[in-house]
């Protein structure tokens, strides 16, 4: 089998969409590496990227998957095809599948491509996409309610069987990558603290966190909201710096993925919040992968009840809030040891299926499946 990846990451920075795909390519490495000598000879697996990846960035290291560079991913993908004879292109960039499949249809019937959000009410984005999804082969979107979602959209325009749309759309949730080493702890006696750790936009509620870490501080003097974050959206970026001055707030800056995961441990308690008030309520079908990072180190995380974060955590999961008195109120009760440990051991169970190794063996299916089919013909 040989597959070509390629992702319109424009460099390697440890945020979301980055981590997400190289954590993708480790773990389809690691499943070729597990193979027999002679089976893995059948796999060829290279990687076409916009910048020079050089392995053992930001702790990623493989030994099959081969990288390239290219300033014309799309150009290069398709000459590589006409020389490499790829069974499957895997593509994560609308535009840059959008193209592939305008400047050669032929390669439709390859095409694994990755839908990260979508708009119902945008006629351009949906344009593009229903384009791509009628030339390639799967489609693979990052949630449940997303791919459902499209799913019913489709069955509305009447051009597909339900049969042939339960094949082509399938779910590549995100996933985290599991610590391998000593388990990351908590140091005895050390209070609970509240970690947010992502990218900073305006809808992810900065205000309401340190609104609430505010309120905390004012019964339990020590807490700190520690931040973590690669980026903040350039029009957000003055409020946000105003926020990080907050008192009780310690702004960390960019750290690593494994630092990261380290200091969410010792934080003892995660928030990632979702407000959208867009027309199309999109953002709300997705979660945010910072909760499935605390989710498989078993730490409660405190977080707003989006449909993707019930399809997440479970309709009755105890520690949805939606304001800075909320958070305050479950900051409470978590400093009960026994409650903090029960919430521990409920998270960590839902986030077993979030580990990357798992959550690849599906994707793995797939192309097995369609491998098989693709040669019988």
């Amino acid at each position: 089998m040989r597959i070509c990846f390629s992702c319109n990451l424009i460099d390697f920075k440890p945020k979301g969409n980055v981590l997400q795909f190289f954590i993708l390519l480790r773990s389809v490495d690691r499943i070729v590496a597990k193979l027999d000598a002679s089976e893995r000879k059948r796999y060829v697996l290279d990687c076409v990227l916009p910048f020079q990846f050089r392995n053992g960035t930001g702790g990623f290291t493989f030994e099959h998957v081969r990288f390239h560079k290219s300033d014309q991913l799309v150009d290069d993908i398709i000459a590589r095809d006409e020389k490499h004879k790829y069974d499957f292109l895997f593509i994560r960039g609308r535009n840059e599948a959008f193209h592939l499949v305008e400047k050669k249809p032929a390669l439709g019937k390859k095409l694994l491509y990755l839908a990260v959000q979508y708009n119902l009410h945008d006629p351009y984005i949906m344009g593009r996409l229903d384009r791509i999804f009628q030339h390639s082969r799967v489609v693979f979107f990052q949630t449940e309610p997303n791919a459902e979602r499209y799913r019913r959209y489709q069955l509305g325009k009447a051009k597909y069987s339900d049969q042939e749309l339960q094949r082509k759309i399938q779910v590549l949730p995100q996933f985290v990558e599991p610590h391998a080493g000593e388990p990351f702890t908590r140091p005895p006696g050390e209070p609970l603290h509240l970690i947010w750790a992502g990218v900073i936009r305006p809808r992810y509620g900065l205000a309401v966190a340190t609104k609430a870490v505010t309120l905390i501080r004012k019964k339990f003097p020590k807490t700190k909201l520690n931040v973590l974050y690669p980026s903040i959206v350039g029009s957000y970026q003055k409020t946000a710096r105003r926020l990080l001055r907050t008192p009780g707030v310690v702004d960390y800056g960019q750290k690593s993925m494994w630092t990261t995961k380290k200091m969410i441990v010792r934080s003892g308690i995660g928030i990632a919040l979702l407000y959208d008030n867009t027309s199309d309520q999109n953002p709300s079908h997705s979660y945010l992968s910072r909760i499935i990072e605390c989710m498989a180190l078993g730490v409660p995380v405190l977080t707003t009840k989006t449909i993707g974060n019930l399809a997440l955590l479970g309709e009755k999961y105890p520690l949805f809030v939606e304001d800075a008195h909320d958070i305050v109120f479950h900051y409470e009760k978590l400093c009960d040891p026994a409650y903090h440990q029960e919430m521990s051991q409920y998270v960590r169970s839902r986030g077993e299926r979030f580990l990357a190794d798992n959550a690849v063996q599906a994707f793995w299916r797939v192309l097995q499946n369609e491998y098989r089919h693709r040669k019988r013909k």
